[in-house]
């Protein structure tokens, strides 16, 4: 029964309708069914006949140089027979020279056509006015009823009722549209066939459909919804909604690459197997807004690479992107985008853009982090960016939120805890960030923690007067004297003995602010001359501190952990290359040494480092890989790329010169995300 309903829907069954038709008035008449070949049936086949035939058939959308050939050659071989036998021969020579002169300007029309040249030269621009004349005038309609009209009237043996019933059929006939004359004489499949885009002709994956194009649906675009019915092998037929993604020529033809998005659960009987339709459905559920494209080859565990098609091109580096794995949804962050062309068949060429980005995992709501996901994403897997969601997570002492990923709300989360156990660096130029997140650590820091800021410039209690910061030393500006004092002392017996006042002062100062009950001091450090002095004051201090925080470590005395924050840390504790600048190179290198041991050995008794500095370069790499979480804002220098590829890996720290302001690649054991991952802290700027 489907069979026999497709039939009468298609081409072949409306011819055969019409055939049907004809052959009942001829039968109403009472003469033959079917005219006879003779001369006298001429009007019918060559005709009549003909006319159904091409309008259904030969030109049902389109009419060039080569049809109008096709369709006055059979004429003309027609008429030379006949000539002695057709009683007027001004109407034959009338209608020999009309289809000779269409003949004509058909094959000029092509000869005068040249590709290779620009359309505006005379050859094309003739070419093109002959074809409209073709067009006009050598249409099946008009070639095949001058035929049929002429036969008829002056060639025929119909008497006056059956001509006039042969008139009313070919009225019908040219009174329809050849496009649309499948959906008038159907009307209820009209809206259906309207849909119709194309049919497929070959499957590049599960989800990735290449379809041809019909020649009156080349306006369709990307992201346009579809809907089409496809059976794989071993397994049932299955109906899918999708989009177009994307469309390019391929062999002077108009091609489509179908995306299938879902699987429809009703099966849809009124679609045609293997062709494409467009769909009115909503596309709530389908998330175009956030699709981002597909996965593309070259992906790996780590790193995703897809083909980008994006509805609004808004994506930015650091967007968060998802991917479904049966019911998981793994997320990867855009690092990077690469214009790619790829060349096609017959010179034609289509260029994307593969973006890159690196998994970050599978969120874990209960461990408020990201877990690697161990395996590759299918090709072709639809990738989509994540929106804002609801979050009522708070979070308390020793956790703070430092900001989100970019465009979401899932949160980059610290713990306070860790972050001094296992010290910090928080890197970048000026006016990236550090200043404003340094500023927020600290404030977190100080409920349940000593935080001490050794500053050279002199601006720390302007900065954290909000903090109520306590002094360490009261005259800090009488350090300059403690210099020249020392310089004064050539004998190196007087230098040590200089030293330990030095000490036993700051040891004072150390127990003076341990049990002082304000959590917040400053060490202000002047504009030293000398600066060798200043690193030989700074780790007399470093060294106090940590003293005492062993003594109330090994005599199980109660205690608060202890931040030491280093400001300029390139002033307090430069890299070797630049010791030989500061006097005696051995002996500053020593003390920088001394300071990274205590950093490593600091960490049991309870005393961190926050390692605030513009270039990695400038900084020891002895305190600074001590340093197990880093917050990376904006840098440029290849010294940092160089080193903080072995915190962040490669791919990320080649994002650092693109950084906004107040973005950041965060990484380490402090953080809970166990994978690195670039952070907005924008809204956490206060």
């Amino acid at each position: 029964m489907k069979k026999i309903i497709f039939l009468a829907k298609s081409k072949i069954g409306v011819f055969l309708i019409f055939l049907i038709v004809y052959i009942l008035v001829n039968w109403f008449f009472g003469t033959q069914i079917i005219p006879s070949a003779e001369n006298s049936g001429l009007w019918f086949y060559s005709g009549l006949f003909m006319l159904y035939f091409s309008i259904l058939f030969i030109e049902p959308y389109y009419t060039s140089p080569k049809n109008v050939i096709s369709n006055v050659i059979p004429i003309l071989l027609l008429l030379l027979p006949i000539k002695k036998s057709f009683g007027y021969p001004s109407v034959w020579w009338f209608f020999l020279i009309f289809c000779g002169i269409l003949l004509l300007i058909s094959l000029l029309a092509m000869y005068c056509e040249n590709p290779t040249k620009s359309p505006n030269v005379w050859q094309n621009r003739l070419s093109v006015q002959l074809v409209k004349v073709v067009n006009i005038f050598g249409r099946a309609r008009v070639v095949y009823s001058l035929c049929f009209l002429v036969f008829l009237c002056l060639f025929g043996t119909l008497s006056i009722q059956q001509q006039l019933a042969m008139f009313v059929l070919w009225f019908v006939v040219i009174s329809l549209d050849p496009s649309k004359l499948h959906n008038q004489l159907f009307p209820q499949e009209s809206q259906k066939q309207e849909q119709q885009i194309g049919t497929i002709f070959g499957v590049q994956s599960r989800k990735v459909f290449l379809v041809k194009l019909f020649e009156d649906r080349k306006a369709i675009k990307k992201f346009d919804v579809v809907q089409f019915k496809y059976k794989m092998a071993e397994q049932p037929e299955r109906t899918f909604i999708g989009i177009v993604f994307d469309t390019y020529l391929l062999n002077q033809e108009k091609w489509a690459k179908i995306l299938a998005l879902k699987q429809k659960n009703i099966e849809t009987n009124t679609l045609i197997d293997n062709v494409v339709y467009l769909s009115t459905e909503s596309t709530a559920d389908l998330n175009l807004e956030n699709f981002v494209g597909i996965v593309d080859s070259g992906s790996d565990i780590g790193k995703l690479k897809f083909e980008y098609s994006k509805k609004n091109d808004d994506l930015q580096e650091g967007d968060l992107l998802f991917i479904e794995i049966g019911k998981r949804k793994i997320y990867y962050q855009v690092l990077n985008g690469l214009v790619t062309i790829e060349s096609l068949e017959a010179r034609n060429e289509i260029g994307y853009i593969e973006g890159e980005a690196i998994q970050v995992g599978e969120w874990n709501p209960s461990a408020l982090s990201f877990q690697k996901y161990g395996w590759v994403p299918p090709v072709n897997t639809p990738v989509f960016r994540t929106s804002p969601h609801k979050n009522s997570q708070t979070f308390e002492y020793p956790e703070l939120q430092l900001g989100n990923i970019p465009g979401t709300n899932f949160p980059a989360v610290i713990n306070i805890k860790d972050m001094i156990s296992h010290h910090i660096a928080i890197l970048g130029v000026t006016g990236s960030g550090k200043t404003f997140i340094s500023h927020k650590l600290i404030k977190e820091t100080i409920k349940e923690n000593k935080v001490i800021c050794i500053d050279f410039t002199g601006e720390y209690f302007s900065k954290l007067k909000d903090l109520n910061p306590l002094a360490i030393i009261q005259n800090p500006a009488g350090l300059k004297n403690k210099e020249k004092e020392f310089r004064a002392k050539m004998n190196k017996e007087e230098q040590n003995k200089f030293k330990e006042n030095i000490s036993k002062l700051l040891r004072e100062y150390v127990n003076k602010f341990m049990l002082d009950s304000n959590p917040l001091g400053i060490l202000e450090l002047p504009d030293l001359s000398n600066t060798s002095f200043l690193l030989e004051f700074t780790q007399l201090f470093i060294d106090m501190v940590f003293s005492y925080a062993k003594e109330q470590y090994q005599n199980n005395k109660p205690f608060k952990p202890i931040l030491i924050v280093f400001e300029e840390a390139h002033t307090l504790i430069p890299e070797t290359t630049s010791l030989g600048d500061l006097g005696d190179y051995g002996v500053n290198k020593a003390l920088v040494n001394k300071i990274g041991q205590i950093a490593l050995q600091g960490r049991k008794y309870g005393v961190g480092f926050m390692i605030i500095a513009q270039r990695t370069a400038n900084v020891s790499k002895t305190v600074l890989t001590q340093c197990n979480t880093v917050i990376c804002f904006q840098a440029f220098d290849e010294t940092s790329f160089a080193f903080l590829g072995n915190y962040l890996g490669k791919d990320l720290a080649h994002t650092l010169p693109h950084l906004k302001q107040y973005h950041a690649v965060l990484a380490g054991k402090a953080m809970k995300s166990a994978v690195p991952m670039i952070v907005d802290l924008t809204q956490n700027d206060n």
